[in-house]
């Protein structure tokens, strides 16, 4: 018996021992397979761990290309709070994409590198890919993201803005300036410069972008037929409209499918989000490259409907983007100078309506000259000379009329208001967001268009009239009637209790 009982602990006692190495194994293997293959999740509401879309994009396209990336980060070694937040910030592209390999340095102990990067201040990172590097000295992700579009940017393209004619000062920090808005564009490597056609015969050759910003005259006819001139050339125009103050510009933009008219949108949304009734509220988007994915609300300060036309011209392709809530309306000037905001049936439309319109114009490349291809010679004839080159005209003419012409598309975006990009209204809620993406899109630049790195303050809620309805019911009036009922109920079935 003795004997049997010492053999039962033995065994039992053997289970629990395999039982605890196993499961040490277990809590091993796992161990193991979590370092070898490691991932991130990000609990924050606000996802301040997370990269945003576009610098996702962006190291898609070195992954795409198969450009590895170095980083050097030249820290202090003492300084360990700013080299543990920017090793943070370091690990999230690395998730992203395996080949973004970085390390630290410090400047002090490791003069060498120091001195062949020519490091003359830190923290300081110096982003490489290939032969091509850009250094940083802010360590968060709208500057990082912005030096490595830097390394895969081929060309400087450059953006004119219009002058002359009361638009928006790039150089005004007021709340009505461009200059948010300039700077924005410049962090996404475009040139900026300024441009007054009543000096100049043309838009210029390299414009990629012309921008009018909230003019308050018209343009003067030479310079909307050099408008029309730079869009057959294939250019891209972007227009912040003004309401009723530029009649022939808007006439203009007729011709290449976008409609406007001499109104101004009326929102009782903007009125619940404690704004004002002429910023409608948009929240409805219609799918295209600039708009995908896009799930931020816009604003648009005193804004004029802007339409896709109903039977635009051949090879003119309009579409609208931007629509305001059901509880919008247009109203005209008399009605905006009288005071009188109601919807008037003959005269005003019923939301949603349209604030922002795009247009793609198709234009058949010139056919080219057959004898273009003939030199000029000078001094005495040479036979052969012209021989060979005779053949050569021959050959080149052939070759025009067989290849096929290449056609020349300008692309058109209209926003109905001009203070969306204003100083006061550029950050607020998506509205940079969009602006970007538009130019973007106009500049071809479809890779970049995402939702931007965002930034640590916090943005507004925008709800709508129900959900704000709801809001304000539930916990003002429900709940603590709620809890009136409940006291009432115990009181008067307490006092039964007690008289029985």
């Amino acid at each position: 018996m003795k004997a049997n009982g010492i053999q039962r602990q033995l065994l039992l006692g053997g289970g629990t021992v395999a039982g605890v190495l196993i499961f040490l194994a277990i809590i091993v293997a796992v161990q193991y397979i979590i370092l070898q293959h490691p991932k991130r999740w990000d609990l924050t509401g606000a996802g301040k761990y997370t990269l945003a879309d576009q610098s996702r994009k962006v190291l898609e396209t070195f992954k795409d290309k198969k450009i590895p990336l170095e980083v050097l980060a030249f820290y202090e070694t003492k300084d360990q709070a700013a080299r543990e937040t920017a090793r943070d910030l370091l690990d999230q592209y690395k998730d992203v994409y395996s080949d973004f390999n970085y390390s630290f340095v410090d400047p002090d102990r490791d003069r060498a590198t120091a001195v062949q990067n020519k490091i003359d201040a830190y923290p300081t990172l110096v982003l490489k890919a290939g032969k091509k590097d850009e250094r940083i000295t802010a360590v968060d992700e709208e500057t990082l993201t912005n030096a490595l579009m830097k390394l895969l940017r081929t060309e400087n393209k450059k953006v004119y803005l219009l002058k002359g004619h009361g638009e928006l000062s790039p150089g005004s920090t007021e709340t009505e300036g461009f200059s948010v808005a300039k700077e924005q564009i410049e962090k996404q490597n475009y040139k900026v410069e300024d441009l007054v056609l009543m000096q100049t015969p043309s838009v210029p050759e390299d414009a990629s972008i012309l921008i009018v910003a909230g003019p308050k005259t018209d343009p003067l006819d030479p310079e909307l037929d050099s408008i029309k001139e730079y869009l057959k050339r294939g250019g891209s125009l972007l227009v912040f409209l003004n309401p009723f103050k530029t009649p022939k510009l808007t006439a203009m933009l007729k011709d290449y499918g976008v409609e406007t008219r001499d109104d101004i949108v009326v929102d009782r949304m903007s009125r619940v989000l404690g704004g004002d009734f002429l910023m409608p509220v948009v929240t409805t988007y219609v799918k295209s490259p600039i708009t995908k994915n896009f799930t931020l609300a816009s604003f648009f300060p005193e804004a004029s409907s802007v339409k896709a036309a109903e039977k635009p011209g051949p090879e003119i392709a309009p579409k609208e983007l931007c629509l305001t809530s059901q509880v919008s309306w247009t109203i005209s000037e008399e009605q905006l100078q009288s005071g009188k905001a109601d919807l008037d049936e003959k005269t005003g439309m019923k939301g949603p309506i349209s604030v922002m319109a795009v247009s793609t114009v198709t234009y058949p490349e010139s056919p080219k000259q057959a004898g273009a291809a003939e030199k000029k010679t000078t001094g005495e004839p040479n036979p052969d000379a012209s021989v060979k080159e005779s053949q050569a005209s021959k050959s080149g003419a052939d070759k025009a009329e067989t290849e096929p012409s290449k056609p020349k598309k300008a692309r058109i975006a209209v926003f109905g208001s001009s203070l969306i990009a204003a100083n006061k209204f550029f950050k607020l809620q998506g509205n940079g967001d969009l602006i970007m993406n538009s130019i973007s899109w106009l500049a071809e630049d479809e890779n970049l268009i995402a939702i931007r790195p965002k930034s640590s303050k916090s943005q507004p809620v925008v709800l709508t009239a129900s959900e704000s309805l709801a809001f304000l019911v539930i916990p003002v009036f429900l709940i603590p009637l709620a809890w009136i009922m409940l006291g009432a109920t115990v009181h008067v079935y307490r006092r039964r209790s007690v008289n029985t």
